[in-house]
């Protein structure tokens, strides 16, 4: 088969949850001896260099760069002159079109893949030019996490605002996936609350993939050390680390007052960083150059999150490196985890610093938590089986067609 991806984001490297999601599954299938060409948006937030590329066997990447920052005047104009949401509206690009045109008409692909719903536009040219089928990989429900965000907001013009995007994002999610063939969500609660919406699309669920012989279980890390990583410029981690710093970590040093929490992530905004500067006992390393090497440091991995979607990637790598987790019941939200067997899970602060505590103190949960964490990674998230899977499903619609 031949398959041509479509990303708003550069895949590689597989850094963030996003580039980890479409590239471990890309390389997959190619590694199953499908030719993958992925045309990939270089924004300013995930600029990278054409040095940083590295083409695979069966593999190859295509950039554009595509200007998605967002400005005030651009905003403003959306918010009164359009329906459409302006986190969509910022990815429509004239250069990326112009760039996909010849790639499908000289590629004869069987399947053009869509990494979210934010490659909506191009489908009108796909339909146009093309018969191959076009499959929705749907990373998270977008609309909901704009829903959860707003929920949580308490300035009342921003959340306005909130509601306002979220309930065009959400008519414009259901406009794209009425336009394609096929989705894929990336979890089962994901595609019930799809279904729910009235879409009843063909599709498998094909969650994150991971290469778990990379994850290595066997590090030693510091004790009492705690520690979270992820994107700083995402709204809903920042509120969570937040909670978390202001209303956890200050009944954590009650207890434990020589822990010690390591706090990495890139992007960071200035107020956060000088935020986290502030805190007792909390080392900021910002973006750290290797994310595995960091997270084995240290013993207990918290995932504060009350407003996202989809899968969290992290805690997939969290559990294949047998981290004892904490997180909330939207952290733990699509991964078919079990409380106090391979995860921690808590919804409020003192519940949550009491679980963080009971792994400080009691080894032998700790060590119980963290090797059935570990197990359940290699049993359930390993890439190969997970493409195969996908390889499989595309193999049966393109037979029929």
């Amino acid at each position: 088969m031949k398959i041509l991806i479509l990303s708003n984001k550069p895949p590689f490297p597989p850094k963030d949850g996003g580039a980890i999601a479409i590239f471990n599954l890309a390389k997959g299938m190619a590694d199953h001896y499908h030719f993958i060409h992925i045309l990939a948006m270089n924004t300013s937030k995930h600029k990278v260099q054409a040095s940083d590329i590295q083409n695979f066997n069966n593999l190859r990447f295509s950039m554009v760069n595509v200007d998605t920052t967002i400005k005030t005047k651009d905003l403003t104009i959306n918010l009164v002159f359009s329906k459409q949401p302006y986190n969509a509206q910022r990815f429509v690009s004239a250069e990326y079109l112009e760039k996909l045109e010849p790639i499908i008409l000289a590629g004869q692909y069987n399947l053009i893949q869509l990494e979210g719903p934010y490659l909506g536009f191009c489908i009108p040219l796909i339909r146009k030019i093309s018969n191959a089928k076009i499959v929705l990989r749907a990373h998270n429900i977008e609309h909901e996490i704009w829903e959860r965000t707003a929920s949580f907001e308490q300035n009342y013009f921003k959340k306005k605002y909130l509601e306002n995007l979220a309930k065009r994002l959400k008519r414009f999610e259901l406009q794209v996936m009425e336009q394609v063939d096929y989705i894929l969500p990336i979890t089962q609660r994901d595609q019930e609350y799809i279904k729910k919406l009235g879409i009843n699309k063909p599709g498998i669920v094909v969650p994150v993939g991971i290469d778990t012989s990379k994850y290595d279980f066997s590090v030693k890390a510091y004790q009492n050390s705690i520690f979270y990583i992820g994107a700083l410029d995402w709204i809903p981690n920042q509120e969570g680390l937040i909670w978390f710093v202001d209303q956890v970590w200050p009944l954590i040093l009650k207890q434990h007052p020589f822990a010690i929490f390591h706090v990495a992530g890139r992007n960071a905004p200035h107020w956060l960083s000088k935020k986290m500067a502030s805190v007792k006992n909390l080392l900021f390393h910002g973006e750290v150059d290797d994310s595995q090497s960091f997270m084995q440091q240290s013993e207990i991995m918290v995932v504060p999150l009350f407003s996202g979607s989809g899968m969290r990637v992290k805690i997939i790598e969290g559990l294949a490196l047998g981290k004892a987790i904490v997180t909330s019941t939207i952290g733990a939200e699509g991964i078919c985890i079990t409380d106090s067997k391979n995860i921690m899970i808590a919804d409020d602060h003192v519940t949550y610093a009491n679980k963080v505590c009971q792994l400080l103190k009691d080894a032998p949960l700790k060590e119980k938590i963290s090797k059935n964490a570990h197990e359940f990674a290699l049993k359930c998230y390993d890439n190969s089986l997970i493409s195969k899977n996908m390889v499989d499903f595309y193999e049966e619609i393109t037979s029929n067609v």
